[in-house]
C-alpha cells in the first residue's frame, strides 16, 4: 500500500507541477505579449507626437512672421521718422495694413493628435517623465497664456474699430476706395494718428500686446523644441 500511495502521489506531483509549469508559462508568454503590444502602442503614441511637433512648427513659423510684421507695421506708423516706402517692404496692400488695425489673429497650432492620445487614454504608454511633462506644459500653460494675450488683444481691437468707425471713417472709406493706394493710405493713416492721441495711446498699447504675445510664442517654441529633442532621443533609443 505504501509503494502505491507513493506512486500515486508522484504520479499526481508530477502532473501538478507540469499544470503549475504550464500556467507559468502560459502568464510569462501573456505578460510578453502584453508588453509587446504596449510597446507597439507608446512607439505608436510617440510617432504621432512627432509628426505633430513637425506641424506645430511649421505653424509657429508662420504665426511668428506674421506677429513680427505685426510689431513692425505698428512701430513704423508710431515712429517719428515715418517713411512708405519702409512700409512697403512689409506690404504692398493697403487691406493688409486695415487688417492689422482691426482684425486680430487667433492662435489654434494642430493639436488634433494630442487631443486624440489624451481621449483614447494614450498617454498611459508614454513612459518617459519629460515627455509627459513637456506635453503638459506645452499644451496647458505655454498655450494658455498665448490665448489669454490673444483674448486681451480682441477686447483692444473691438475699442480700437470704435475709435476709427466714430472718429476716422475716412480711414474705412479709403480702405475700400480703389483710386487710394497704399501710399496715400499709410500718410492718411499716419495723419490721424498724430492728430488723435487716443488712437495714438491705443496703438501704443496694442503695440506692447503684440510684443508680449510674441514672447510668448518665443517660449511656446523653446518648449516645442525641448520636446522634440527628448522625443527624438526616445525613438533613437526604442
Amino acid at each position: 500500500m505504501n509503494k502505491k500511495a507513493k506512486k500515486y502521489i508522484f504520479k499526481y506531483s508530477l502532473e501538478f507541477l507540469v499544470i503549475v509549469m504550464g500556467i507559468s508559462v502560459s502568464f510569462w508568454l501573456n505578460e510578453i505579449s502584453v508588453e509587446k503590444n504596449e510597446n507597439k502602442e507608446r512607439l505608436k503614441v510617440l510617432n504621432n507626437i512627432k509628426i505633430e511637433i513637425n506641424d506645430i512648427q511649421r505653424y509657429t513659423g508662420d504665426r511668428m512672421k506674421y506677429w513680427q510684421d505685426d510689431i513692425d507695421l505698428y512701430s513704423m506708423f508710431l515712429s517719428s521718422e515715418f517713411e512708405t516706402n519702409a512700409i512697403k517692404k512689409i506690404t504692398s496692400s493697403k487691406s493688409r495694413i486695415e487688417y492689422n488695425l482691426i482684425y486680430y489673429r487667433d492662435f489654434q497650432p494642430p493639436m488634433n493628435r494630442y487631443v486624440s492620445i489624451i481621449n483614447t487614454g494614450s498617454f498611459k504608454f508614454i513612459k518617459s517623465e519629460r515627455i509627459k511633462e513637456g506635453l503638459t506644459r506645452l499644451h496647458t500653460i505655454n498655450y494658455s497664456n498665448i490665448n489669454t494675450s490673444v483674448q486681451y488683444e480682441k477686447l483692444l481691437k473691438e475699442h480700437l474699430i470704435e475709435i476709427i468707425t466714430k472718429n476716422h471713417p475716412k480711414l474705412l472709406f479709403a480702405s475700400n476706395d480703389s483710386q487710394f493706394g497704399i501710399e496715400d493710405y499709410s500718410k492718411l493713416l499716419k495723419n490721424a494718428i498724430e492728430k488723435d492721441p487716443i488712437l495714438k495711446s491705443n496703438l501704443i498699447i496694442q503695440q506692447k500686446y503684440f510684443e508680449t504675445k510674441k514672447s510668448l510664442l518665443t517660449l511656446y517654441v523653446y518648449t516645442l523644441e525641448e520636446l522634440a529633442a527628448e522625443v527624438n532621443q526616445t525613438l533613437q533609443e526604442d
